[in-house]
C-alpha cells in the first residue's frame, strides 16, 4: 500500500459534502492530478450518497488508499443487504445513474461483506496516471 486516509461521517445528506471535502484535502496532500481528483470526488460522493439514501446506517467510514497504480475509494456502511447495482434509467429519470457513472470510469468496483461487523464495504478502483 502506498498511501491511505480515512474519515468517519454520520449517515446524513450533509456527509456527501463532507466526504467530497475529505477527498479534496487528501488529493491536495497526495498531489493528485485534477482529472484524478474529479473522478475520485464523484466516486466518493456517489458511494456516500447511495449509503445515505439506501441504507439504515448511522455512520459511514470512508477510505482512500493507493497501491499498484490504482486509487481505491471505499465506503463502509451498516447494511449488509442493499448491494449497489448498475441501473439503466430512462432519459427523464432524475436518479439512478451513480453506479452507471462509476462503472464507466472505474477500473473495477464491487461490494464485500465486512468480516466480524454488520454491514458491507462498497469500493471502486480508479487508475492513477503514471508520473513522469
Amino acid at each position: 500500500m502506498d498511501r491511505q486516509a480515512a474519515a468517519t461521517f454520520r449517515a446524513e445528506a450533509e456527509s456527501v459534502t463532507r466526504a467530497r471535502a475529505f477527498v479534496r484535502i487528501t488529493a491536495a496532500m497526495w498531489r493528485l492530478r485534477p482529472e484524478t481528483l474529479a473522478d475520485t470526488e464523484l466516486c466518493m460522493s456517489e458511494l456516500v450518497g447511495n449509503a445515505v439514501r439506501h441504507t439504515a446506517s448511522r455512520r459511514l467510514h470512508c477510505r482512500l488508499w493507493s497501491a499498484r497504480g490504482l486509487l481505491f475509494v471505499e465506503v463502509d456502511d451498516e447494511d449488509p443487504d442493499d448491494i449497489p447495482q448498475v441501473e439503466r434509467p430512462g432519459e427523464d429519470d432524475e436518479s439512478g445513474r451513480g453506479m452507471l457513472l462509476i462503472d464507466t470510469f472505474a477500473a473495477a468496483w464491487g461490494s464485500l461483506p465486512r468480516p466480524g461487523h454488520r454491514g458491507k464495504t462498497v469500493w471502486a478502483a480508479l487508475p492513477l496516471p503514471h508520473r513522469h
